[in-house]
């Protein structure tokens, strides 16, 4: 599906930031570590702005500041969550804010089937809401609920309809 000129861009949302606060965070710093050099994908990262987990790019080496709420690191666009101390509702919804801006991100800059990368399931009831609006826009789903992934996908049939399909693959 994607021509080998073109830029696979893909969205991380779930860890807290690009730092050592728990697995995911580890995972999505080693990830755009080991990739940071690669020309064919661009990796835009969701980042707490606030509270336990936070990144504070102003310590870290190699930032660079785009405006309050967007830095490059590690050549990923990072783009920041503020979260209102609510208590343990936090995870949700800076996971439902993460994905309402990755769509708004997709749309504005008209990227071709991106990919949108899930860590946790906390997002419950509003995940058929994403998962349709992410496939409109021509994306596909990755979903990690605690080391299992489920891909959420879109299939094109040759008459251009699209179908939904689900992959489990255990970790």
């Amino acid at each position: 599906m994607q021509r080998e000129n073109e830029v696979q861009q893909v969205f991380l949302v779930g860890a807290k930031s690009l730092g050592a606060y728990g697995g995911y965070e580890t995972f999505v710093y080693k990830l755009t570590e080991y990739h940071q050099n690669k020309k064919n994908i661009k990796y835009h990262v969701a980042c707490k702005a606030n509270g336990d987990g936070c990144m504070d790019e102003i310590k870290v080496d190699g930032v660079t500041r785009i405006n309050d709420q967007e830095f490059e690191f590690h050549n990923v666009h990072c783009f920041k969550i503020d979260v209102p101390q609510i208590g343990p509702a936090q995870a949700i919804y800076y996971d439902v804010a993460a994905l309402k801006a990755c769509c708004k991100y997709i749309k504005e800059h008209r990227i071709k089937h991106p990919i949108v990368y899930i860590m946790a399931c906390r997002i419950g009831p509003f995940a058929g809401h994403f998962y349709k609006e992410i496939h409109k826009l021509g994306g596909t789903v990755y979903l990690n609920p605690d080391g299992a992934a489920v891909i959420i996908g879109t299939l094109f049939e040759e008459n251009s309809q699209a179908k939904s399909a689900k992959l489990e693959v255990a970790a």
